[in-house]
């Protein structure tokens, strides 16, 4: 047995925006903990991000095996720490009650009688004593109080910097200011093509942070908009493509039960929105099981979103639209990992999803059915268009995936995946390796950077 080292270096995992962070991190975080004398604590300043996330799933439980101490804003705003990701979770309650009486505050802080300043101070007061009497129960219940003075322990932190400008990651900007941070985009995407990688006037240049590109697309974006030096700009490609991590995630997974079909076509949740209402997604979903279900006779697996709860409209339109009484005949749900189902299926369906690049990374085509037009705040003059004129979110102007806004393209591209595999998948996977260039063993590049960085500045410190 080895003997254990005494961690020399302190980092933190800032979760924002909640597992979106930690997806991207947890491959860099297992190779940094390979070295042996590291301590990463997981950071949560968003109390939403650890109730969304399902505790049975695949995601929840590989971050529970790498974390240390996990670190997390409560909903009356004090910081806690847990021993581990399960006990924070348990921890950081939220009653319905406590719901009803923010959605009631917040609407009395910036509805429509928020212009009258007394509903507003009492919107303000409603929510104060709401999370007096939420921090009242936690302190009943002696939870582990953090100070977050000892942020500043730490030798580096993991994180994105295009969520440094929200609220609740204030902690980052102004008392963590002087630690060296190490970035990554949260989520897969053509980010390049997105508003916050496209501004008008170069920033004011900053050495504190190294960022690792995904695409060399976004070093402009992270040069002009982010203030990023030369010098601290590094392409990794994709660390969680990685066929080291992919083997471990499947390895690490829950066993398939026996309610996962051998062979089925993916959809990757999202919930409903401004740009998926509820009654489109409902014809979406429709037309989805009329093309996969009844006519090719296929059978659906549907990952759910994080933010599509089980209490809430999405799941209750799953349940209308495919039938409570076919579940578990030619469609279930599950919280694998989408690597482990996206080996399975067939191909994936999403209506916007970062996942479809995964999904290349194992040579997965992906449809995104998703119709925007007539959608003031997507279909106008700025919008993002395709070769036909339509608006498109990045993935779909990228060419990372199928694009279809009706039922008939729908119809012709599942008919091109079934009869005309390779042919199809094709050009999708070369637009993947030409924008993000993969290469194997990007994690390991990207930790062994970050700790010769970091004990480069302990040494100039000294």
């Amino acid at each position: 047995m080895h003997k254990k080292v005494k961690p020399t270096k302190y980092i933190l995992l800032w979760c924002t925006p909640g597992f979106g962070a930690l997806d991207i991190w947890l491959p860099i975080v297992k190779k940094l903990k390979e070295k042996g004398d590291i301590k990463i604590d997981f950071v949560f300043p968003e109390p939403s991000s650890l109730r969304l996330e399902d505790k049975q799933s695949d995601l929840f439980n590989l971050a529970e095996i790498l974390s240390d101490d996990v670190i997390y804003r409560s909903y009356s705003g004090f910081w806690f720490k847990a021993r581990t990701l399960g006990e924070a979770h348990k921890n950081n309650k939220y009653s319905v009650f406590d719901e009803k009486i923010k959605i009631a505050s917040r609407m009395l802080v910036k509805g429509r009688l928020s212009k009258y300043f007394f509903v507003k101070v009492i919107g303000k007061l409603i929510l104060s004593i709401s999370k007096y009497f939420i921090y009242t129960k936690e302190k009943f219940r002696l939870l582990n109080l953090y100070d977050v003075n000892l942020f500043n322990n730490a030798d580096g932190i993991l994180y994105d910097i295009v969520m440094e400008h929200k609220k609740v990651n204030k902690e980052l900007r102004v008392s963590l200011k002087n630690i060296p941070k190490f970035s990554m985009f949260h989520g897969l995407a053509a980010s390049w093509v997105m508003d916050q990688f496209i501004c008008d006037k170069f920033v004011t240049k900053r050495s504190d942070v190294t960022v690792y590109t995904m695409s060399n697309l976004e070093v402009s974006g992270y040069k002009k908009c982010f203030g990023i030096l030369d010098e601290n700009l590094v392409h990794s490609g994709i660390p969680r493509h990685d066929s080291d991590w992919i083997e471990f995630i499947c390895n690490q997974s829950t066993p398939v039960k026996d309610d996962i079909f051998d062979s089925f076509v993916l959809i990757i949740g999202r919930p409903a929105s401004p740009y998926n209402t509820p009654e489109r997604k409902k014809k979406a979903l429709r037309d989805i099981y009329d093309v996969v279900c009844i006519k090719h006779k296929l059978k659906l697996v549907v990952k759910m979103h994080p933010k599509e709860s089980d209490q809430g409209i999405d799941y209750r339109i799953y349940n209308e639209v495919f039938g409570v009484e076919n579940y578990g005949k030619n469609w279930t749900y599950s919280g694998m990992h989408p690597f482990v189902l996206g080996r399975k299926s067939i191909f994936s369906i999403t209506f916007f999803s970062g996942v479809a690049i995964d999904m290349l990374a194992i040579n997965k085509p992906t449809i995104e059915y998703l119709n925007l037009e007539g959608l003031n705040l997507y279909d106008n003059s700025d919008s993002l268009r395709d070769e036909f004129g339509n608006p498109v979110f990045q993935c779909r102007y990228a060419k990372l995936v199928l694009g279809a806004s009706s039922r008939l393209e729908l119809e012709r591209h599942v008919e091109s995946i079934l009869n005309q595999y390779e042919m199809t998948v094709s050009p999708l996977r070369s637009m993947y390796e030409k924008y993000f260039m993969p290469f194997d063993g990007a994690s390991k590049m990207v930790a062994n950077d970050i700790y010769k960085r970091i004990d480069t500045l302990k040494v100039k410190n000294i």
